[in-house]
């Protein structure tokens, strides 16, 4: 349980104290004077809006988790959800440290710092009427300036993640990736969702061979629905779906569920195989291929198999893999509420590639997508989860990922001319991160796609 410190508290409490009562009273001279430098830039506390700017801050910076009863304090009642979701959200990148401070008429602006060296920009307002309550509150990115390729690594690097990038020129045929600019592209890194696109090679390839058809029928178990899906989650075990359907959604939606029954209607040997097809520097560091059930249970579920994990990956072979991803199989998937939060990558729990890998199973599945297998393309490019210029960027397939501690995306994407490219990001921290890692890594990857060259 996360637990705060009594002095953290006490200080949430006084400052919600005195903004109650600031309405109707002069500030005191403790209350005017500015805070101490904890956070950074003081905050002035002789105005309202000053407090419940302090206040914020006390809130994000405590490990006591923000609640609707604590933001009741800070909030007008009609505000209380929104606020809590923002500030819920954005409260696991704490320690946040205040870089500018903007006191108008009613109102506060803070630049911040995440933890991981993120700028961001906390506004509010209050309402003079409601006891100086927040009517008004945002949260927004900082985004980086990339000007030119040697900005994108010091940027990845002040974040304190293990981290690769590349973008590459790919042949037209998709025979090979000729490396742009990047860093640590060789480096093997969690892949996150990024694998699924494995998954999506074997079903290319059993559709061209047969043994597999767009229109066949899977059908929901009870394993796979355990594992959330984001748009079929309101089907019932038994229901069932196509291949195709299935496909589209483990991508353009990452579903877990679809995720696995493909893999499970096929067998992992042919995603094993798929790896070695699409040149993965080494197939047998994921043989046996796990399941998402597998590997959630092994990084998420009760019982606690992370130790014995790491001393399978760092100690053992293949065959104590197998047994664990066994015995992760044999009972129901029940994620371990205490390891929500908790990355498992630092325990080996993941699956891993590096960027070249990356450019290559993209390169991969264009190549497969011909004859039966031509719908590939548009699975693949049905979300392009990047605003880009579509005139200039007629097709873009993409596969992202995001797991505790890792994040990563990858797009494929044919210029005006024909020529394709592939842009790729992976950080792994060893700690949860919000999803403004993801928003900051999203603006990078956008001004990297703005220095790609003309041609």
């Amino acid at each position: 349980m996360l637990t705060s410190s009594p002095r953290r508290i006490r200080a949430v409490a006084l400052t919600a104290a005195c903004v109650i009562a600031v309405a109707g009273c002069s500030p005191t001279a403790e209350t005017a004077a500015p805070t101490d430098e904890a956070y950074g830039v003081p905050i002035a506390l002789n105005t309202p809006q000053g407090v419940r700017a302090k206040q914020t801050m006390d809130m994000l910076n405590s490990d006591w988790p923000i609640g609707t009863q604590s933001v009741s304090t800070l909030a007008v009642p009609k505000k209380v959800d929104e606020v809590t979701a923002i500030l819920d959200s954005i409260w696991w990148d704490r320690p946040f440290t205040v870089t500018d401070v903007e006191i108008g008429a009613g109102t506060a602006t803070l630049g911040v710092l995440t933890s991981y060296n993120v700028a961001q920009e906390i506004s509010l307002r209050v309402d003079p009427t409601d006891a100086a309550l927040v009517d008004e509150f945002d949260v927004s990115l900082r985004p980086p300036t990339i000007s030119q390729w040697s900005d994108i690594e010091p940027e990845l690097a002040k974040s304190g993640a293990r981290y690769s990038y590349q973008v590459s020129r790919v042949a037209r045929d998709n025979s090979r990736c000729d490396v742009v600019a990047g860093a640590n592209t060789d480096l093997p890194l969690p892949l996150a969702s990024i694998f699924k696109l494995y998954v999506l090679l074997a079903v290319a390839e059993a559709v061209e061979a047969g043994t597999l058809s767009w229109d066949e029928h899977l059908t929901i178990t009870r394993e796979a629905k355990a594992l959330g899906s984001a748009n079929l989650d309101k089907l019932p075990v038994g229901a069932m779906i196509t291949v195709k359907t299935a496909a589209q959604e483990m991508i353009s939606a990452s579903d877990n569920m679809t995720t696995d029954l493909l893999i499970n209607r096929m067998g992992p040997a042919a995603v094993e195989k798929a790896l070695a097809d699409a040149g993965h520097h080494d197939p047998a560091s994921m043989i046996p291929f796990p399941t998402m059930h597998a590997l959630f249970a092994v990084g998420w579920g009760q019982p606690d198999l992370r130790e014995q994990w790491r001393e399978a990956v760092e100690k053992g072979g293949p065959q104590d893999r197998a047994r664990l991803l066994r015995q992760a199989s044999s009972h129901p998937y029940e994620p371990d509420p205490e390891r929500t939060h908790t990355p498992a990558s630092t325990y080996g729990a993941e699956w891993y590639g590096s960027a070249a890998d990356i450019c290559r199973v993209h390169a991969a599945l264009q190549r497969a997508a011909v004859g039966p297998a031509a719908p590939v393309r548009e699975i693949l490019s049905a979300i392009p989860g990047i605003d880009l210029d579509r005139a200039k960027w007629p097709y873009i397939g993409a596969k992202g990922g995001n797991l505790p501690g890792d994040l990563s995306f990858s797009w494929y994407a044919v210029d005006d001319t024909g020529q394709p490219w592939v842009v790729s990001f992976q950080l792994n921290w060893p700690t949860f991160r919000s999803r403004t890692a993801a928003t900051w890594l999203l603006s990078i990857a956008e001004q990297a796609f703005a220095l790609i060259p003309d041609h």
